[in-house]
């Protein structure tokens, strides 16, 4: 064997890969190993809240919502009219989990892996779409780190659908700059049988298909090109699902009915901000802060000039995510929200004192946040 033999091409695409990405990998070990010791650390070390549930590392990141994806991947779905219906739950993250657990037999720690998993290779992703529009690699560093550290992070590595709905909407949306349709309308059409707000993907997705296509000469061809066609896979996700709920319970909104039991009905935007009086302080004012701050970063995007596609995907989710009767969730749902990690490290990367200061004030949110879940205190 000759120990001086030049590398293959394969290995030399392996550990140049590896250099470009390694803020990644250290962001995720690092965020991960953060997150996990503070729940080990604080549990049973403080007053227990309200919802305090006994066990271990793996019955905090197997609560709330979880629950109910472990028990989709275990027995599948039922519907009741009566009470709580797992149909509100979309399907491909417990068929994900589900398919793990051939590998790890407890399911609950399969959908604890599967998330992870999903996490590391969004970051990958949104380091690598960060990327085609920044040269700077600083950036694409830093909008990673800024979403590894972000303040509700915790629900990427617990078995929830976050880490799987990001990974899918980076993955369709750099499948579409790399002009890879196809893969863009199967990532769309997962993303939209993972939570109901999927399918939204389909509008950016045709506004990079304009970009690409229209012609001042042809103006109309870019409305009749066969790529259309791929675009329409992203509602059949949607659509899949709908069926197998008529199929189930013989309603074909069998899932927004269901979700009707925890008070997720359509209402104003405003009627939604005036259930923050109902709050306590403090959530009060972290869910309305939260929300503040992506309002201003959408707005940081427009000024900057950030890809007309990011902003409707960014406004489009804002938007839903505030006409659903409840601020409960929202600094979870914001989360996905990745052009505005994009944003926030554009504008680090410009003004670059500012990046210490940004990540304290994120990783201090982080631990309070990690600090109630693990210790029983709401955080949904």
């Amino acid at each position: 064997m000759n120990l001086f033999a030049v590398p293959q091409p394969g290995w030399r695409r392996t550990r140049d890969f590896v250099r470009e990405t390694k803020a990644v990998w250290l962001a995720f070990a690092a965020s991960r190993l953060l997150i996990l010791g503070l729940i080990l650390l604080s549990r049973g070390a403080a007053a227990r809240g309200k919802f305090w549930q006994p066990g271990g590392l793996l019955e905090v990141l197997t609560q709330w919502d979880s629950v109910y994806y472990i028990h989709i991947a275990r027995h599948g779905y039922f519907a009741s009219p009566e009470s709580a219906s797992t149909v509100a739950f979309f399907p491909f993250f417990p068929l994900l989990t589900s398919l793990m657990s051939w590998i790890i037999l407890d399911v609950r720690l399969a959908g604890v892996v599967t998330a992870n998993l999903c996490l590391l290779t969004a970051g990958l992703l949104l380091h690598r779409l960060v990327r085609v529009d920044f040269e700077e690699k600083r950036v694409a560093d830093v909008a990673v780190i800024l979403l590894m550290f972000s303040p509700v992070s915790f629900f990427f590595s617990m078995a929830y659908t976050e880490a799987t709905f990001l990974m899918l909407a980076l993955g369709s949306m750099l499948a579409a700059l790399r002009k890879r349709w196809l893969l863009a309308g199967l990532c769309g059409l997962c993303l939209a049988a993972t939570r109901n707000v999927g399918f939204w993907i389909a509008v950016p997705l045709f506004l990079e298909h304009l970009r690409q296509s229209w012609s001042r000469e042809r103006p109309f061809a870019a409305f009749l090109h066969p790529r259309l066609l791929v675009l329409a896979l992203v509602p059949v996700g949607l659509a899949l699902f709908m069926l197998f709920t008529y199929l189930k319970s013989g309603d074909f909104l069998a899932f927004s009915h269901a979700g009707a039991t925890w008070g997720r009905i359509l209402v104003s935007p405003v009627s939604t901000l005036r259930t923050a009086q109902y709050l306590e302080p403090f959530y009060r004012w972290f869910f309305l802060g939260m929300l503040g701050i992506a309002v201003t970063l959408w707005c940081a995007g427009v000024a900057a000039r950030l890809r007309r596609s990011y902003l409707v995907w960014a406004a489009l989710l804002i938007t839903t995510y505030l006409s659903s009767n409840s601020l409960e969730a929202i600094p979870r749902y914001l989360s996905v929200v990745f052009p505005f990690f994009i944003v926030l490290a554009a504008v680090v990367a410009r003004h670059r004192w500012s990046y210490e200061l940004v990540l304290a004030v994120s990783v201090s949110l982080l631990t309070i946040c990690t600090f109630l879940l693990a210790n029983g205190y709401w955080m949904t």
